[in-house]
């Protein structure tokens, strides 16, 4: 195992596209805070250094996708996964070495995005507003929710041997969870009444207040806000606008898709012929 992680992360150092990925990364943490606090003066409205912390929540999970496809597609393209196989790897040990170097290569991604923000943004923009312990929380799942999507993408990169597949399949997935996300986003945000307009006798405009048949409530609501919740891309919305109904329960969903993946790949992957 430490000889697979020690290869592994060789391989990650010289990798072009997780260089390339902390290069937009950090490019884009200190884009941000600039563009936020240079539209703030012109609009005459107050610093918040918060409100572009997370951003980077909205797209790790394509970056991480990009990565995770082409980094272990490389190893089945070059014949790397089988002879580890052949000199004696165990499945378990190569899957889980590939996992850790995935995961960290997506946390490296984060913290890319989030050092270099925070020290261009606290300069310009000063401390944070939101109470420190809704801070350290929302990091601890930005964080954990990196993790869960790095686990997914291996999941998929160690089953399909197929490079290109492994990439379609990987961005795909991603952008489909961040889309679920912004649909059930809207469910729930919809009013519980709305405005309707009608003309009176006399041909003015006269508003009326009627029940929104679209708002969700009860059992329904909770059905959804738990897929929200689940949901990676959901996490990713509630991460960027500090908006989460239940932090607490984010980083747990987020350690259970975490420990499903890693097992479903592990048990696929020991039964997986490889070519």
């Amino acid at each position: 195992m430490t000889k697979l992680l020690s290869a592994n992360f060789l391989r990650l150092k010289k990798n072009k596209v997780f260089w390339g990925g902390l290069i937009l990364m950090a490019a884009w943490g200190i884009f941000m805070p600039v563009k936020l606090h240079t539209d703030n003066l012109e609009m005459n409205y107050a610093d918040r250094v918060e409100d572009g912390f997370f951003a980077c929540a909205m797209f790790i999970g394509i970056f991480i996708a990009v990565f995770c496809s082409l980094f272990l597609g490389t190893e089945y393209n070059d014949g790397t996964m089988r002879n580890k196989i052949i000199v004696g790897g165990k499945r378990s040990a190569i899957y889980l070495a590939n996992a850790v170097v995935c995961c960290a290569a997506g946390l490296a991604m984060c913290a890319a995005y989030l050092l270099p923000y925070l020290c261009v943004g606290m300069p310009l923009m000063g401390a944070f507003c939101v109470p420190g312990e809704m801070v350290l929380l929302t990091t601890l799942t930005v964080l954990l929710l990196t993790a869960a999507l790095s686990s997914v993408f291996t999941c998929i990169a160690m089953v399909c041997q197929n490079k290109a597949a492994t990439a379609v399949i990987c961005i795909l997935l991603a952008f489909g969870s961040l889309m679920l996300g912004m649909v059930l986003n809207q469910m729930l945000e919809a009013p519980p009444t709305h405005m309707l307009y009608s003309l009176d006798e006399n041909g003015e405009i006269a508003p009326s207040e009627e029940p929104n048949p679209k708002y969700l409530e009860g059992t329904k609501r909770e059905i959804v806000q738990t897929l929200y919740d689940i949901n990676p891309g959901g996490q990713a919305i509630q991460c960027a606008g500090m908006t989460a109904v239940n932090p607490l329960r984010l980083p747990l969903y987020s350690l259970g898709i975490i420990l499903l993946a890693t097992g479903a790949g592990c048990a696929l992957f020991r039964k997986r012929d490889l070519k």
